[in-house]
């Protein structure tokens, strides 16, 4: 509960909300996430959902945070838009979410969507690299395999109309890379979680 305290800290002068009540800072410490070196065979990086929420908010620190009432969701967007404003197709969006399950202080899922309307590309290497800048301040097994399906998507690409989405399980994460919906107006996308099988 004490964490769930300081995230509101946090955020608040992440979102420069003055009209939120205020929380003292030594209520409540974080410890803040240390990245290791993890050798193939390790278990995925273990971080809560405010660790991880420190590391995205450094590694963006132009974007704008807020978070819903209930503090199971953080979403980054960039500062030219509302921090309430929603995706519609065919628009152009930026988005960083963290999300955790109400009973839990752990994260399970982190996600980019991004959608460049003048660039299918940029849109892709755009996500895949939002999501590669997160993660090598965690573990830095993840960027190699973002760049695998990244290569799979292009190659997906290359040889049919569309690219289709790709996932894999490896070193404990659930990855989910998905490129297939442009078209249809919808972002790219990156996807990850713990594998929780």
């Amino acid at each position: 509960m004490k964490k769930l305290l300081l995230l509101s800290v946090i955020l608040l002068a992440a979102c420069n909300k003055q009209d939120e009540p205020s929380v003292e800072p030594t209520q409540a410490t974080i410890i803040p996430y240390v990245k290791k070196h993890h050798a193939k065979s390790d278990p995925p990086a273990q971080l809560d959902f405010l660790q991880l929420i420190q590391v995205v908010i450094s590694s963006f620190p132009n974007a704008q945070a807020s978070y819903n009432g209930n503090a199971t969701e953080l979403r980054l967007l960039s500062k030219r838009i509302p921090s309430d404003s929603k995706f519609k197709t065919y628009e152009n969006w930026y988005s960083i979410k963290i999300t955790r399950n109400i009973d839990s202080e752990n994260w399970s899922n982190f996600l980019v969507e991004i959608r460049d309307n003048q660039s299918y590309e940029q849109s892709k290497t755009d996500a895949f690299n939002a999501c590669k800048d997160v993660w090598r301040n965690i573990d830095h097994r993840v960027p190699t395999v973002i760049n695998e399906l990244a290569g799979r998507i292009n190659k997906y690409g290359k040889n049919s109309s569309s690219a289709r989405a790709q996932h894999i399980i490896r070193y404990g994460y659930l990855f989910n890379l998905d490129a297939s919906h442009f078209n249809d107006g919808y972002p790219v996308s990156c996807s990850i979680s713990y594998n929780e099988k």
